[in-house]
C-alpha cells in the first residue's frame, strides 16, 4: 500500500522526501499510518493533501516531513466536520464554547444576530444554530413572520461587530500590511468608506439558461455536441489567428510536422499523468478519434482533463503523437482589437471624472446552504423561500435603504441553495420583489467552485531549475485561456452539470477586467496577465473572497476598489 500511496503523489506531480530513501520511507509510513486511522484509500489522502497543500500556499512540490504534522491536523479537522454532519445532534466543544461562558459582555451578540454562533441558549429563550442564521424560531404566520424579522434587523447605523482588515493587495500582487487606524474597522465604517455619488447601470451580456428552464433531460447526443462545438470552436479561432496553419489529423501516421487542435482526454479513472494523456479531435478533422500524446521534447506544460489546446508535432507510427510545440490558451482574448468587457457589462452613462464613484455589491450564495445540519434534518418550519425572503432579501433592503439609491445589488445563486434548481448551468432567481428595491437587487446566474475540483486535476511540468510558479494563479488563467467558465471534463461526482444548457451558457464571450471565482480554497486577491510574452499582456483582477462564514466563526469578504484599470485599483480582504 505504501507503493500505491507514493504512486498517487508522483501522478499528482508531487514527490515525497527527495532523494534520501530514508526520510521517504519514514514520510511512507506515517502516510500508510494515516491511512489506516482514518479509513482512507491513496487517491483519497492525496486529495486531502492537495486542498492542504493549496491552502497553505506551500511552495514546491515535494512533501517533506516538516509538512506532515500540519497536514495531520487538517484530515483530524476533516473527520471531525465529516463526524458532525453524519450526527447532528453530537456537538464538539471548542474554545469558541469556553470564550462565550467566559465573557460577560453578550450586548454584540444580540444585536447582531447574523453573526455564526455555536447552538446555545440565549437570554431570550430562542437557539441559533451553526453555519447560518437562525432557522427555527416560532413564527405562527406569514404576517407575523414578516413583522418579527423586520424588528430583528439591526440598522447599520447601530451595529458594532468589528471587521479586521487581513491585508491590502496593490497592482503588482504586493501585499501590504494595513495602518494601526486601519486594522480593525466597525462595518458601519467599512459601509461608509466608499458612498456611491452616482448610480451604476448595469448590462446584462449573457444570462443563460432562463428562469423556469427545462432540465435534467439532456441526452448523449447534447453531450456529444457539446463538447465537438468547443474543438470545433477553438480550431476555427486557432486557424483565424494567422498563428497555426488548417488543424490537421492527428491519428495519422506522418514524419512531416504538422497542427492539431483537439481536447486532452484521459485514457482510463483516476488522474490525469503524462503516460496516460490522450487528445480527442473533432469529428470534422479526425472523425473523433485519439491519440496518445508523448510530451517529452516539452519543457513547460499544464493540462487538466477537458482542456482544448493545439499542439505542433509528428506522429511517426500512428500510435502516439510526439509533441514539439503546446498551445493552451485559445486565440481570442490576446488581440488588442477586441472591446473591453466592462465597456459591455458596466456601462457608466458617458465620462465620468476620477471623484465620481458607483457602488455595486456582489453576493454570492449558497444562501440557504442544503449542507446545513437542520435543513437536512428537515427541521425548519418555513419554507426556504421563506427563508430566504425575510433572513436575506430583508437584509438587503436595510442595506438598499441606508446607502441610498445609487447602490446596486447582485445575487447569484449556488447549487448548494436549497430553495433553487439542482442543476448547472443554473438560472438566476425568479421573485418577485417589492417594488421600492426591484430597481437596485439584480440576480447572477450561477457558481461553481471550479478553482478547487481543477485543482484537484491538473498536473504541470517546469524546466529544471526554475523556481516553482503560483498554481493557483495558473488555474485562474486556464479559465480564460479556455473561454469558458468550467471547462473541466468529465465533472467530479456531484456536479449537475446539464449539457442541453451548457452550449453557450458557460462560454465567455470576452476577456473580464474583474473575475470572480469564489471557493472553499484559501481567499486571495490577485493581478494576472493572459499572455507573458506579448509586449502588452492582458492584465486582469481575480479573486476568491473566501465564504462569509466559515463554520461557527465568522469568514471572509472582498472590498475592491476598482478605477478604470489594475494600475489605479486596490482590493482589501477583510476577515469578520
Amino acid at each position: 500500500m505504501e507503493e500505491e500511496i507514493r504512486a498517487e503523489f508522483e501522478s499528482s506531480g508531487f514527490s515525497i522526501g527527495g532523494a534520501d530513501p530514508g526520510a521517504a520511507a519514514e514520510i511512507l509510513s506515517t502516510l500508510l499510518t494515516y491511512c489506516i486511522n482514518y479509513k482512507m484509500s491513496p487517491a483519497d489522502l492525496v486529495s486531502n493533501w492537495e486542498v492542504y497543500y493549496l491552502n497553505r500556499q506551500l511552495n514546491g512540490l515535494k512533501l517533506e516531513s516538516s509538512y506532515l504534522d500540519g497536514f495531520l491536523s487538517h484530515l483530524q479537522n476533516e473527520v471531525k466536520d465529516r463526524i458532525i454532519k453524519e450526527e447532528t445532534s453530537l456537538h464538539i466543544y471548542s474554545s469558541n464554547d469556553v470564550d462565550m461562558l467566559l465573557s460577560s459582555t453578550h450586548t454584540d451578540e444580540e444585536g447582531f444576530l447574523d453573526t455564526p454562533s455555536t447552538k446555545q441558549e440565549k437570554p431570550n429563550g430562542e437557539s441559533c444554530n451553526s453555519e447560518l442564521t437562525p432557522l427555527t424560531t416560532d413564527r405562527p404566520s406569514s404576517s407575523r413572520l414578516a413583522k418579527t424579522n423586520g424588528d430583528r434587523i439591526t440598522p447599520f447605523s447601530q451595529r458594532v461587530n468589528k471587521f479586521t482588515q487581513q491585508y491590502v493587495l496593490n497592482s503588482d500582487n504586493v501585499a501590504s500590511v494595513p495602518s494601526k487606524d486601519e486594522i480593525e474597522s466597525t462595518e458601519d465604517e467599512v459601509i461608509r468608506r466608499v458612498q456611491p455619488s452616482k448610480r451604476c447601470t448595469l448590462q446584462v451580456q449573457r444570462s443563460q439558461p432562463e428562469p423556469g428552464c427545462r432540465f435534467m433531460y439532456d441526452r448523449i447526443e447534447d453531450r456529444f455536441n457539446y463538447l465537438e462545438d468547443r474543438i470545433r470552436r477553438s480550431g476555427s479561432l486557432f486557424s483565424a489567428s494567422g498563428l497555426c496553419g488548417e488543424p490537421a489529423d492527428a491519428t495519422l501516421a506522418s514524419e512531416e510536422s504538422m497542427f492539431s487542435v483537439g481536447m486532452v482526454i484521459c485514457d482510463g479513472e483516476g488522474h490525469l499523468n503524462e503516460k496516460s494523456i490522450l487528445l480527442q479531435g473533432s469529428v470534422e478533422h479526425s472523425r473523433g478519434q485519439r491519440v496518445r500524446l508523448d510530451l517529452k521534447d516539452v519543457d513547460r506544460f499544464s493540462l487538466f482533463p477537458g482542456q482544448v489546446v493545439g499542439i505542433q508535432g509528428h506522429n511517426p507510427s500512428g500510435h502516439c503523437f510526439v509533441v514539439s510545440k503546446l498551445n493552451d490558451s485559445i486565440p481570442n482574448f490576446v488581440d488588442a482589437q477586441l472591446p473591453r468587457a466592462k465597456k459591455q457589462a458596466v456601462d457608466s452613462e458617458g465620462n465620468q471624472s476620477s471623484d465620481v464613484v458607483s457602488r455595486v455589491l456582489s453576493s454570492m450564495g449558497p444562501f440557504i446552504d442544503s449542507d446545513h445540519p437542520e435543513i437536512k434534518k428537515g427541521a425548519v418550519d418555513q419554507s426556504f423561500q421563506d427563508i430566504f425572503l425575510f433572513e436575506i432579501l430583508r437584509k438587503l433592503q436595510d442595506f438598499t435603504q441606508y446607502l441610498g439609491h445609487n447602490v446596486r445589488v447582485i445575487l447569484i445563486p449556488s447549487v448548494r441553495d436549497a430553495h433553487h434548481d439542482f442543476v448547472f448551468p443554473q438560472p438566476a432567481f425568479d421573485l418577485n420583489l417589492p417594488e421600492d428595491i426591484t430597481h437596485q437587487i439584480h440576480f447572477g446566474c450561477c457558481t461553481m467552485d471550479i478553482l478547487k475540483h481543477l485543482s484537484g486535476e491538473e498536473i504541470s511540468r517546469k524546466p529544471p531549475g526554475e523556481k516553482h510558479g503560483d498554481r493557483i494563479g495558473r488555474i485562474c488563467t486556464h479559465i480564460l485561456k479556455q473561454q469558458s467558465y468550467y471547462p473541466l471534463y468529465p465533472p467530479p461526482a456531484g456536479v449537475p452539470l446539464d449539457f442541453s444548457l451548457a452550449n453557450g451558457a458557460l462560454e465567455i464571450a470576452s476577456a473580464p477586467d474583474v473575475l470572480l471565482l469564489p471557493s472553499d480554497l484559501a481567499p486571495f486577491v490577485k493581478v494576472l496577465s493572459l499572455d507573458e510574452s506579448s509586449e502588452e499582456p492582458k492584465r486582469f483582477i481575480c479573486m476568491n473572497p473566501g465564504r462569509l462564514a466559515k463554520g461557527i466563526g465568522g469568514g471572509t469578504f472582498v472590498e475592491l476598489n476598482y478605477n478604470e484599470d489594475t494600475d489605479k485599483t486596490s482590493a482589501s480582504l477583510i476577515r469578520i
